[in-house]
């Protein structure tokens, strides 16, 4: 069966669902089986890149880092700079 049909046939299923608990069961086992769902993209670079949630804290801690160790530019050092572009 070709890919699209089979997401065909899943997406018909998935609506034909109601019961909540099992849409909810199935939900759990589709996220155990994706390591994605678990960490879902929540962005995306200049580039197009996507990027996790995971990538994201982890970036975010990273700068956090940063700012508290006084690696960082200020604003007035970034306007000085931006004069000689």
């Amino acid at each position: 069966m070709a890919t699209a049909t089979v997401r065909e046939s899943l997406h018909h299923l998935i609506d034909s669902i109601e019961d909540e608990e099992l849409l909810h069961a199935y939900l759990k086992i589709i996220e155990k089986a994706l390591p994605v769902a678990s960490d879902p993209i929540v962005g995306y670079t200049t580039k197009g890149e996507a990027i996790t949630k995971s990538k994201l804290v982890q970036r975010a801690r990273e700068a956090s880092k940063r700012v508290k160790s006084g690696e960082y530019t200020s604003q007035e050092d970034l306007e000085k700079e931006s004069e000689n572009w």
